[in-house]
């Protein structure tokens, strides 16, 4: 089930279902240690006398409408049952600069007569991702029920407080059911642990009464005994109100224009940047996606790591839209983790350590290769010159200069045919095939020019020549070896020859190897869109003819090359607007916009693909590189539009 909600501060990341249900909870990095991990803290209702005593969670006999509040991380999530004459209204956010989840929960009773409610939460926590030690115990000078082990304590309360609990062994509470009304009042247990609290309410008919929930993360006791004070001192509905004012002031400190596009395109715009911000961790990493789920179909892995190339994208979203304090932060991150070589690996943890991968460090031979796709080591050293041109602090960018641009700079010019100039094989951007990437070729290109800007503001005038030729050479070897005369359009790849019609593709323009409207590049992307061109109901681009990833079975590849992507559909976008030369070239890009927002989910998040024939989100949600990929086509829809508006 995707995620349609998510709420953190950058340590502490809360991701829920559309039952209400808590299915991840990282702390203290985000994308690091999920101690829900994609089990069910679930809310349920008992109302006495209406279902015989059984707790009704909330779930397929509910009927809800999700959302967050304008221009915030505070969801704002309806929720109705018409056989217990219940309406519950859950606000949910953590708040930014405490690790602390608070929820609101308003209860309106909808019959005609009064009644006895209980609301019940079940905690289905591993902490560490491993049950093996953990403790959960109500600790009755907090009036509070935690569960710790080493490290990690969460705190659980309410207000007014709850009036009964329950911790127990797992094997007794499968996926976090709830049971029963009445609890145990058990107020220990070691191991597997799941616990339980419950909130009696009196309502009379058509009365609305709030109860206030939430869960403090911490390292030690005296931090969760501290947030839990805060909380009780504060008032809940205060902290609230804070949080939200935080959020819409964070989101609104600048007033971006947005020219002539619709009202959702601008809402979909500011929630898309705090879609991002809740998935950088306050460390420097920008994770790719925080979602649980994918783990079923990912051999028991995930997307919860930094990857360069994600990274580099979205860090140049958030240095366009002046977020540039964030994107300084995740390069400081970055300077420890450039090998010796000059090369980023394929992915890292929150952490800084190294992160899983499945690239061989041996060929099919035998032979030793790098198990690296150049184009994240090419897309930092792009990034990194963005964030300089926009920030304009070269004293911050000194120590990044020695230990990521030069390391990086040479390695791209060394590791090179000296036949064709081009990069050696590497992995694809997609980490699929091993190859000479049309793709990856214009990247590095971009990435040495970039390099040799650098040297230029140095003065270090020989290595700006050197990265300069090489990147000419390159540039030459993408014309002469990658673009094929017969075909009239790129490559995908040579060493092997790949003809396969790929969106990356537009790297070659996306990356000023050539410009938007020559022939070629112009050949290139009308196959692209004539091709990968989903031809349902739900439309957008495929990544490349006949992907495979999350495949919906049709094996009518002219219909279905592929699943939509939204990053794909938004490159299309993007050449659009480059090409553009008046207003009217704008229409594509505006529809591109449109389809994206529609095609959002209710809560406006972006998932990495979608179902092509009923269009619902396939894969990880929220995926922040797709979050960041709209961010940029809207900035570069409006400063096209404006600059044609002038002429």
């Amino acid at each position: 089930m995707p995620k349609p909600l998510v709420v953190g501060n950058g340590s502490l990341l809360v991701n829920l279902d559309r039952n209400a249900s808590i299915r991840d909870m990282y702390f203290p990095h985000v994308g690091d240690e999920n101690h829900v991990n994609g089990h069910h803290c679930r809310v349920g209702v008992m109302v006495e006398g209406k279902n015989l005593d059984l707790v009704s969670q909330i779930g397929d006999d509910w009927s809800c409408k999700l959302g967050y509040k304008k221009d915030t991380l505070v969801t704002d999530s309806w929720y109705r049952n018409d056989l217990l004459d219940i309406d519950l209204r859950l606000n949910e956010c953590v708040h930014p600069f405490e690790n602390v989840f608070i929820r609101k929960i308003a209860i309106k009773n909808t019959d005609t007569k009064d009644v006895e409610m209980n609301l019940l939460f079940s905690h289905d926590i591993t902490l560490y991702e491993n049950p093996i030690g953990d403790t959960g115990v109500y600790d009755p000078a907090v009036q509070s029920i935690i569960h710790y082990k080493r490290s990690r304590y969460f705190l659980i309360n309410g207000s007014p407080h709850f009036d009964q609990y329950d911790i127990c062994p797992k094997e007794e509470s499968e996926c976090g059911l709830i049971r029963s009304a009445e609890l145990n009042m058990n107020s220990i247990q070691i191991g597997a642990v799941n616990s339980f609290v419950r909130f009696s309410q009196h309502l009379a008919a058509g009365e609305t009464k709030t109860v206030y929930y939430w869960i403090a993360a911490g390292k030690t006791f005296s931090d969760v005994k501290r947030l839990n004070e805060m909380v009780l001192e504060k008032i809940p509905e205060r902290m609230m109100a804070k949080v939200e004012q935080y959020g819409h002031s964070w989101v609104n400190k600048e007033k971006y224009d947005f020219f002539d596009l619709p009202t959702n395109v601008a809402d979909l715009f500011k929630h898309s940047l705090l879609i991002i911000r809740s998935q950088i961790d306050n460390d420097g990493a920008i994770i790719a996606a925080n979602d649980s789920d994918i783990l079923e179909r990912f051999n028991m892995d995930s997307y919860s790591y930094m990857w360069p190339r994600d990274s580099a994208f979205i860090a140049m979203s958030l240095d366009m839209t002046r977020y540039s304090g964030i994107v300084h932060t995740f390069f400081e991150y970055c300077k420890d983790l450039i090998s010796e070589h000059g090369y980023f690996l394929q992915k890292y943890n929150p952490t800084g350590t190294l992160a899983s991968g499945w690239m061989p460090w041996l060929n099919l031979e035998g032979q030793a290769q790098l198990p690296i796709q150049e184009d994240s080591t090419a897309l930092i050293v792009v990034a990194l010159w963005n964030h300089y041109k926009t920030a304009g602090f070269i004293t911050t960018i000194d120590p990044l200069y020695e230990s990521i641009v030069k390391p990086a700079a040479e390695f791209m010019t060394r590791y090179r045919d000296p036949d064709t100039g081009l990069p050696k094989p590497s992995y694809n951007l997609w980490e699929e095939n091993r190859a000479v990437h049309t793709y990856t070729s214009s990247t590095v290109y971009a990435g040495l020019r970039c390099a040799a800007k650098f040297a230029e503001l140095y003065g270090d005038d020989d290595l700006a020549i050197k990265y300069s030729t090489a990147a000419m050479e390159i540039k030459v070897g993408i014309e002469t070896h990658l673009y094929d005369e017969k075909l009239g359009r790129f490559l995908r790849s040579i060493n092997p020859r790949d003809e396969t019609i790929d969106a990356s593709l537009y790297a070659v323009s996306q990356f000023n190897v050539l410009p938007p409207d020559d022939s070629r590049v112009v050949n290139t992307m009308e196959a692209i869109e004539s091709k990968l061109s989903v031809k349902t109901d739900v439309g957008g681009i495929a990544r490349f003819y006949n992907d495979a990833y999350h495949q919906v079975e049709l094996n009518d590849f002219e219909t279905v090359p592929g699943n939509p992507w939204y990053i794909c559909t938004l490159w299309v976008a993007q050449w659009h607007i480059q090409k553009a030369k008046s207003i009217n070239d704008l229409q594509k890009p505006r529809e591109i916009l449109d389809w994206v927002t529609e095609h959002a989910t209710e809560t406006g998040i972006l998932a990495e693909q979608l179902n092509p024939f009923d269009g619902s989100p396939l894969s990880v949600s929220p995926l922040t590189w797709a979050h960041a990929t709209f961010v940029v086509t809207v900035m570069a829809f409006v400063e096209k539009a404006r600059s044609l508006e002038k002429e």
